[in-house]
């Protein structure tokens, strides 16, 4: 499943990762970029949910943002 590019619209009940349109209940908000995405696109770290792993490790680890060569997953 392809993941959406950022100039995409995305629905109110769809993940901003894969596009998948879901139940309102099934999508949670990133705490870093504030985009809504679903369980199966959901990155944990520690003991909170992102919506990718650049999100998550720049929240937990901090600092400067040196993600380029991370991937999605």
């Amino acid at each position: 499943m392809p993941f959406l590019d950022e100039d995409e619209g995305v629905r109110a009940d769809q993940c901003s990762r894969c596009g998948r349109i879901c139940e309102p209940a099934e999508l949670d908000t990133c705490p870093v970029c504030s985009r809504r995405y679903c369980s199966y696109c959901r990155y944990r770290v520690g003991s909170r949910n992102y919506c990718s792993r650049p999100c998550g490790d720049s929240f937990f680890f901090g600092g400067e943002v040196d993600d380029e060569g991370l991937s999605e997953e």
